[in-house]
């Protein structure tokens, strides 16, 4: 007697992935699909068959979309009418039809059977499955009667091996759903799909956020804690392309097909999942799909007790097995971090998890850090040899240090953190990239550069590594290579505004306008720019190029006059603006609006005051500059302390003085950062400082220098027509040929 309690699932072709999906989240929880053993293809034999499932089934579910609404003659279509002439012989109320939409068919005009729009439809887009969904399979199946003289169900054989478990449920869905077979499916439209998916890396691979399907929703942070380490685990294959954290986790609960997917991410292959946990157990699934086929080419279920030994091993496991799917190497470096296991203690890893997320939620920054900071100190304190949990804890406290107190407490404390980390694991790549990171906020450049090095070699596809690195080679002058590094961390992480962004600001400084401008099409497809700076900064895009002043002035004039007196973005664009068309008297008026709101720079506190400073010198009131510049001096002091070797803020103390009229203090200051080899950002500063000190034969010259090479936003030629730390230059013949030379505005490489 074949199982009264099975699922019979039917779908067009072209929904194919769908189904598997929805099939895989049943067998997962023990719930039998219809599978065909006896692998018929097709004839009069494979209808009766057909017919024998539909009249002995549970449960029938059409899975009902845009492809089923626009194929009018389908095998489906003869499935739906038995299923239908079956609910005429049903009691009143008996449960048979669970159709699911998977995208947004509406149930009203739909072309399906009536007795499916008198049915409750669920919706479960692109067929990935939730825990409402199969709660409500299973209670179905629960409540369905036997038929009368009809025996009990025999007692269910022991489960079959996942693998042999997913090929007989291959088999049953290509019976049920028509005519496929794996690897090829007919048709134009299949075949352009799957050429645009033809040029992705051939080992390039997405793996799209795990489906939480446990029954505590709270245990929604442990999924994507687990789908994360995956993710983060398959990275270390170097062979591999694997596309960021940031941009997979857009698609979460995505609708869209996975070809698209896989199209807009630059991949062949995509990795979908789900973590089931309840109690002491753990359940996870993956399936490893060919975006160009919809083919599976890999799965697999692992089904243990709660130990940790145990989901590192699947992370681990999940990442090899798929290396060798896509026939990529493992080097045996990579195969020893592959079989890492961070920490042995459950309950520090789910703090080190709930730390990792809210260290990236959306609150201000002191809030964030404040929430995150126990988090990651727990999970330390219940485990002290966690190493990964005590470089977040330095990341908590460096992000401290370089937005709310550069004290050299504060300082001393991740550098703490970052010691104990290294201790515990220094072979591992994110520790080390976590010392690189302290090394280059202390400006120890050369010790960064070995550490990014180091960390790129064992995690290539680490964005953060790729951007830090970035960083060290734009600051030693290496542009081309920071260049090529951000492009490779923009492909990792092709739906990233972060990633995208710093690419954008390093083609600004190379004065590539026209490939920018090309770029708006990817700012309209991540969704535009929302945030007020990246409107500013595609504003000023138009004004860095022609000089055209009209998109930017539209913008800040937009502004309201409450947002321009609280919000901080606001602030700081209207400032940046006033500054930059040499307006002093709208700078101070800004300033004293915002009160203790103010801001000038969105990067630390540089210019708060120094900005303000200059406006008063530029209208001759220096009486109201010299308190701010004292407080400048004095801040800069402190942070010196601390950080002995930071040439930017020796260059700013320098400044300082210039401003204040200690001019012999700030020559000297000055003397000792003007050597060969600076930087075009370090050259323009210098300028600016001579420029202060009436020396304009040296600014002119350090200026020239550094329109010769790639320099930061605010030194554009057009920006400094008007801008007021300019001033002093300004009208001046040789500072007016500068600025009006050609080549000055021309890209650079």
């Amino acid at each position: 007697m074949e199982n009264p309690k099975a699922v019979f699932i039917s779908y067009a072709r072209e929904d194919l992935a769908a189904a598997r999906r929805i099939a895989d989240a049943l067998a997962a929880f023990d719930v039998e699909v219809w599978v065909d053993q006896t692998e018929l293809q097709g004839g009069d034999a494979w209808d009766r068959e057909i017919r024998a499932q539909i009249k002995n089934c549970a449960l029938f579910v059409p899975i009902i979309s845009a492809n089923t609404e626009a194929r009018r003659e389908a095998y489906f279509r003869l499935e739906w009418k038995l299923a239908e002439e079956r609910t005429h012989l049903m009691a009143e109320g008996t449960s048979f039809l669970v159709p699911i939409a998977i995208d947004t068919t509406m149930e009203d005009g739909a072309l399906v059977p009536a007795s499916f729009l008198r049915a409750q439809w669920l919706r479960l887009p692109r067929g990935v499955p939730n825990t409402h969904f199969v709660d409500r399979v299973r209670t179905l199946l629960e409540d369905h009667p036997r038929s009368p003289g009809q025996p009990a169900a025999p007692p269910r054989p022991p489960e079959r091996p996942w693998i042999g478990k997913w090929t007989g449920l291959v088999a049953g869905l290509a019976l049920a759903g028509g005519l496929w077979f794996l690897g090829h499916r007919a048709g134009p439209a299949a075949a352009g799909e799957a050429s645009a998916v033809a040029n992705r890396p051939e080992k390039s691979i997405a793996v799209l956020p795990f489906v939480n399907m446990g029954e505590a929703p709270e245990n929604a942070f442990f999924t994507d804690g687990i789908h994360e380490d995956i993710l983060t685990t398959l990275a270390n294959v170097g062979e591999l392309k694997v596309i960021s954290r940031t941009s997979v986790a857009q698609y979460r609960d995505s609708q869209k097909p996975l070809r698209q997917i896989a199209e807009e991410l630059g991949v062949r292959y995509v990795l979908e999942g789900s973590v089931q946990r309840a109690g002491n157990s753990v359940r996870v699934t993956a399936q490893l799909i060919d975006a160009r086929t919809d083919a599976h080419i890999w799965a697999q279920k692992y089904d243990e007790q709660f130990d940790l030994n145990d989901v590192f091993a699947i992370q681990s496991a999940l990442a090899t097995e798929i290396a060798g799917a896509l026939n990529a190497a493992i080097s045996p470096q990579e195969k020893a971090r592959l079989g890492s296991r961070p920490t042995t203690n459950v309950a520090a890893y789910e703090f080190y998890l709930r730390g990792r997320e809210q260290f990236r939620a959306e609150d201000n920054t002191r809030d964030r850090l404040a929430k995150t900071e126990p988090l990651f100190a727990q999970a330390v304190a219940l485990d002290s040899g966690f190493a990964l949990a005590w470089k977040a804890l330095a990341d908590v406290h460096f992000l401290a240090y370089q937005t709310l107190d550069r004290s050299a407490a504060q300082l001393a404390q991740a550098k703490e953190c970052v010691d104990t980390a290294v201790r515990l694991a220094p072979d591992d790549p994110v520790v080390i990239l976590g010392l690189g990171n302290y090394y280059e906020v202390t400006n120890d450049l050369k010790a960064a550069r070995a550490c990014y090095e180091r960390a790129v070699a064992a995690a290539p596809n680490n964005v953060d590594v790729l951007a830090s690195l970035s960083s060290i080679d734009r600051k030693d002058g290496h542009w081309e290579a920071a260049l090529a590094e951000l492009r490779q961390a923009a492909s990792l992480d092709p739906r990233s505004r972060a990633a995208q962004g710093r690419l954008d600001a390093l083609l600004l400084s190379l004065r590539r306008f026209t490939e920018l401008e090309q770029r708006q099409k990817l700012w309209a497809d991540l969704g535009g720019r929302d945030g007020l700076l990246e409107r500013y900064n595609a504003a000023l895009l138009p004004f860095d190029a022609t000089g055209s002043k009209a998109e930017a002035a539209a913008l800040v004039a937009s502004l309201s006059p409450l947002a321009r007196k609280t919000e901080p973005n606001a602030i700081i664009i209207n400032a940046l603006w006033s500054f930059t068309i040499g307006d002093a008297p709208g700078l101070i008026r800004e300033w004293q609006d915002a009160g203790p709101n103010w801001r000038f720079s969105p990067i630390l506190d540089r210019f708060d005051l120094l900005s303000v400073a200059m406006a008063y010198l530029k209208l001759g009131q220096k009486e109201n500059a010299r308190p701010l510049l004292e407080k400048n001096r004095a801040l800069l002091v402190d942070q010196l302390a601390v950080q002995p070797e930071n040439t930017v803020m020796q260059s700013d103390l320098a400044l300082t003085n210039a401003l204040l009229g200690n001019r012999e203090i700030a020559r000297a200051q000055i003397a000792r950062l003007d050597v060969p080899g600076i930087d075009g950002d370090q050259q323009e500063d210098l300028a600016m400082t001579y420029a202060w000190l009436g020396d304009r034969k040296r600014a002119l010259e350090l200026l020239a220098a550094a329109l010769g090479r790639p320099t930061p936003p605010y030194g554009m030629a057009h920006g400094l027509e008007a801008a007021i730390n300019w001033w002093p230059l300004q009208g001046d013949p040789g500072f007016e040929a500068i600025v009006n030379d050609p080549k000055n505005n021309a890209p650079l490489l």
